[in-house]
C-alpha cells in the first residue's frame, strides 16, 4: 500500500491518529491508526542508539515505516500530512512515521519489532552478568502486560516501540538508558 496523504489528529492521549487518508477505508475511532510524530521519532532514535553496536541496519528502519511531512494545518488539532521520500533521522525536515502494518503479518513493521527485541536482548545481555540469560519471550511478556494495563484499546504503537527499547528487567537499571532518559542530542547514522 503506498498511501499519498493522510489526515492526522491530536487526541486526548496526547498522540496523533491517521483519521483519513487516500486509499485507506473509512473508520471508526477504535480503528484509527496510530502515526509516530517528529518528536516521538527523535526519542525512538535516541532510544536506537545502542543497538547500532549489536547490529542495527538502517534498512529495517525504512521498512518499517511509511514517511509523511507537513502539507496543511487544518486547525483543530488536525492536520494533512503528504508522502515523503525523505529517510528518517537524516531529513531536515521534521517527518511522522506511519507503521507499516498493511501486509499481511504486519509487514515490515513486524520485522522491526522482532529485530528491535531480539537486540535489546542481546545489548542487555551483553553488558549484565545475569545468572540466567534473558530472553525475547521475558522482554515481549513484560511489554504485552504493560500495553494491556493501559487506560483503553487500540494503544499507541509509540508506547509498543518505547516499551521494546526501554525493556529493562526488574531491579536493574542501566547507565546508558538515564543517558537516553537526558534526552542528549546524537548523530544517529554516521555518515
Amino acid at each position: 500500500m503506498a498511501l499519498e496523504w493522510c489526515i492526522v489528529a491530536l487526541k486526548e492521549d496526547c498522540n496523533w491518529w491517521v483519521i483519513e487518508g487516500d486509499l485507506l477505508p473509512e473508520m471508526t475511532e477504535e480503528e484509527q491508526l496510530s502515526i509516530i510524530d517528529p518528536r516521538q521519532v527523535e526519542h525512538i532514535f535516541d532510544l536506537l542508539d545502542p543497538l547500532r553496536e549489536c547490529g542495527l541496519g538502517r534498512e529495517i528502519l525504512e521498512r518499517a515505516f511509511l514517511r509523511f511531512a507537513i502539507d496543511k494545518d487544518l486547525g483543530g488539532g488536525r492536520v494533512r500530512l503528504v508522502a515523503s521520500t525523505e529517510v528518517l533521522g537524516e531529513s531536515s525536515e521534521k517527518l511522522f512515521a506511519l507503521p507499516d502494518t498493511f501486509k499481511e503479518g504486519y509487514g515490515g513493521y513486524a520485522e522491526f519489532l522482532d529485530h528491535i527485541s531480539a537486540l535489546r536482548i542481546k545489548w542487555l545481555n551483553g553488558r549484565h552478568n545475569f545468572s540466567q540469560q534473558l530472553t525475547v519471550d521475558d522482554l515481549e511478556e513484560t511489554v504485552r502486560d504493560s500495553l494491556e494495563g493501559l487506560q483503553a484499546p487500540p494503544h499507541h504503537l509509540f508506547q509498543e516501540i518505547v516499551g521494546i527499547l526501554e525493556y529493562t528487567p526488574d531491579g536493574l537499571t542501566t547507565d546508558d538508558d538515564d543517558e537516553m532518559a537526558d534526552g542528549g542530542e546524537r548523530e544517529f547514522w554516521e555518515k
